[in-house]
């Protein structure tokens, strides 16, 4: 399982510490983007993180990619804003979408030169999304593993069982787990028989305050 940070941030001042810090560890960093629509929070939004790297305001590494995970109601404005910072020699690795908007994948990926993927939230079934969708044309999906919106929320360890649901559809995409993870929960990560490819961490990574390193190389002995 490969670990990659994901920053929730409610403040362009978060934002740049986190951006500067995980970049030491990680050349992969999600981004969680919240309208208050979608779930109950709002966060830095990529019109901001735009103007910080317009004005020079953060560095990027040039061996960094990003992943952004939309949470929010109406996501072809953000796909654009997203374009424009690709435009600034910014890599972007994959972008998720709410699977419940029911969108024609096949089209965005045709569109845009990053991947598009699928985020599941804990009320989506597996099944209504193999109905719905083409799963071969789905680069990646994420399975929400907290009910999202805010860093530290309960983990859900039921929904682990949604990895064994897409295999069992024949997904070979990449499966991503979002929320909860940290030193308790991922022995029972580890221990099913289909664990993730990707397992995104936030609050034990960004609140770990002086023991982020030993927190970092606990994590990398897992890949």
């Amino acid at each position: 399982m490969k670990t990659v940070p994901t920053l929730l941030t409610t403040s362009t001042e978060e934002f740049i510490e986190q951006i500067e810090l995980f970049q030491k560890y990680f050349d992969r960093i999600q981004i969680d983007i919240a309208d208050g629509n979608l779930v109950p929070n709002v966060t830095t939004q990529i019109s901001e993180i735009y103007d910080l790297l317009l004005h020079k305001e953060i560095h990027i590494k040039e061996e960094t990619v990003f992943d952004f995970h939309l949470m929010v109601q109406n996501f072809s404005p953000e796909l654009e804003q997203i374009v424009k910072i690709q435009e600034l020699n910014v890599r972007v690795n994959i972008v998720l979408i709410n699977a419940e908007h029911k969108i024609n994948i096949g089209y965005l990926n045709n569109t845009y030169t990053f991947s598009i993927g699928l985020d599941i939230f804990p009320n989506t079934h597996i099944d209504n999304i193999a109905r719905h969708y083409d799963l071969d044309l789905i680069p990646a999906v994420q399975i929400m593993t907290v009910n999202p919106g805010f860093q530290g929320s309960p983990f859900l360890p039921q929904m682990l069982q949604k990895i064994q649901q897409l295999r069992a559809q024949n997904y070979k995409g990449e499966i991503l787990i979002d929320g909860g993870v940290n030193n308790m929960t991922i022995p029972t990560i580890n221990s099913q028989q289909y664990p993730p490819d990707i397992i995104c961490i936030g609050s034990y990574l960004t609140k770990s305050e002086e023991d982020l390193e030993s927190r970092v190389n606990l994590l990398k002995k897992l890949e």
